[in-house]
């Protein structure tokens, strides 16, 4: 062996010439090799990491949704982010959570999970938010309500047509409504508000386009009769080439429309929502219509029309008026107040008018708090109404302080002395109105005066005060 071992030294030896050159075109042939070696090796390391990340124990199988009343499972899983057939952990339902609470829509969120040959399993916990708000859209005249709503809910699937009361649901709104704007070639900017109620609380989100001019042509009535028409054509012209908006028609519903048809016994007349169709846009009005206006300016104007319905519903006449509650006056002095005659119409606007003169004849004696309300009885099969006129009298309140601010000492007695309602007096709500006018002749006639009355009533020992300010508005030339 040690022989052939000291062969083969001396046989490559005696061929080193022939071996030097093999030995290098093997080093070239390796070094072109490796890093296709290389390569191999990451892809096998890839694929076995890839089978590692594929436990079928880590794949979210389900997500079961627990204690919400407002929403839909399949809602609640889509505003989270998850997707089943997914990898997923801890860190995906932290990352679910916290997407969920954001939006407000829930003050509390629990999970809990499992794992099992058949993946995960997910439980949501979550608390419904106490306060919802309405979404309102003020004049989004391109498309219908239900398009809206649609195009919301793509992207924010916990929209239902009420959004939170705090929380990002209503930013999420907005940019939800400001792509279709955008995916629709229409240049405006979404905005929104915190409308607030009669009571100053917020009492909805109501959203508008900015940088548009949106301007009304005509307003067209449909399923009303031809007797009313003329009265309801007259009252809309005046918002002819004004600017659109939701609120406006319904203030225009609520304050000129209804009372023209519930003045002619039409008591359970309403209207549908405004539908507006746009009949001009900006790009058909360039030219001779809007030549010395800018591109931007003629790009964003849109004319329209807006349809209302009018569900008139059956004209009532008058079969009685009854009154109850009432014990300071007669039921036939108060029933001589009332101007509806029966067998007409019944007009419960001027109905309103002759109330307000009966809740100022209560006041007159002291009932400051007196409250008067209709209780209409509906005879629908003969077209016929009884109005019971409920009426709470409460309590009578008496004259309490006294108080004139902006005035020197001199006149302070002057007007004080004027005021013949002394304290502890029943309060007469109508006496404020007659001594104004007899005041404000003992003040110098060189001044313009102003004065702000304050009437607060107390409920706990029912009297009156009255606080009078008077103000210099600038000397009379």
């Amino acid at each position: 062996m040690a022989r052939a071992k000291s062969r083969t030294f001396n046989a490559e030896h005696a061929e080193s010439a022939e071996n030097f050159r093999s030995i290098f075109f093997l080093l070239i042939f390796l070094a072109a090799c490796f890093p296709c070696l290389l390569c191999s090796a990451k892809v096998s390391a890839g694929l076995s990491g890839s089978a590692q990340v594929q436990d079928p124990a880590k794949i979210l199988a389900s997500v079961k949704v627990k204690g919400t009343k407002r929403y839909k499972e399949e809602d609640v899983v889509a505003a989270s982010g998850l997707q089943p057939g997914r990898v997923v952990g801890d860190d995906d339902f932290k990352k679910a959570a916290h997407a969920l609470g954001e939006t407000g829509a829930f003050t509390d969120i629990a999970y809990s999970f499992s794992y099992s040959s058949a993946g995960t399993r997910l439980e949501l916990q979550l608390t419904d938010a106490a306060k919802f708000l309405p979404a309102r859209f003020e004049d989004f005249v391109w498309f219908s309500d239900d398009e809206l709503d649609k195009a919301i809910r793509v992207h924010v699937p916990l929209y239902h047509g009420e959004i939170p009361a705090f929380g990002r649901m209503a930013d999420e709104v907005s940019d939800a409504l400001q792509t279709l704007l955008v995916q629709n070639g229409i240049a405006g900017r979404v905005e929104y508000l915190r409308a607030p109620g009669p009571g100053g609380d917020i009492a909805s989100f109501n959203y508008s386009v900015a940088d548009v001019l949106i301007h009304i042509r005509n307003i067209e009535f449909t399923r009303v009769a031809e007797s009313e028409l003329p009265l309801l054509q007259a009252a809309a012209e005046k918002m002819s080439n004004r600017e659109y908006s939701r609120s406006r028609i319904n203030t225009l519903v609520e304050r000129q429309l209804l009372p023209i048809l519930r003045a002619r016994g039409f008591l359970k007349a309403s209207f549908g929502p405004p539908q507006p169709k746009i009949v001009k846009t900006a790009r058909a009005e360039s030219g001779a219509e809007s030549g010395s206006e800018s591109n931007d300016e003629t790009r964003n104007r849109s004319i329209i029309d807006v349809h209302l319905a009018v569900n008139q519903g059956l004209q009532y006449k008058l079969s009685g008026v009854e009154w109850t509650g009432n014990h300071e006056f007669s039921t036939e002095k108060l029933q001589a107040m009332i101007s509806l005659k029966l067998g007409q119409p019944a007009d419960i606007v001027r109905l309103g008018d002759n109330l307000s003169e009966v809740r100022t004849l209560y006041g007159s004696r002291g009932y400051v708090n007196a409250e008067i309300n209709v209780n209409p009885q509906f005879d629908d099969a003969g077209s016929a109404v009884v109005l019971r006129i409920e009426v709470k009298e409460d309590s009578v309140y008496h004259m309490g302080d006294l108080e004139f601010r902006g005035l020197d000492n001199g006149l302070t007695a002057k007007l004080r002395e004027a005021w013949k309602l002394r304290q502890g007096e029943v309060y007469d709500a109508t006496y404020l109105e007659q001594y104004l006018p007899a005041a404000n002749k003992l003040l110098p006639a060189s001044l313009d005066w102003e004065v702000a009355s304050h009437v607060t009533p107390n409920v706990r020992d029912k009297t009156v005060d009255v606080d009078l300010q008077y103000s210099v508005k600038a000397p009379k030339q």
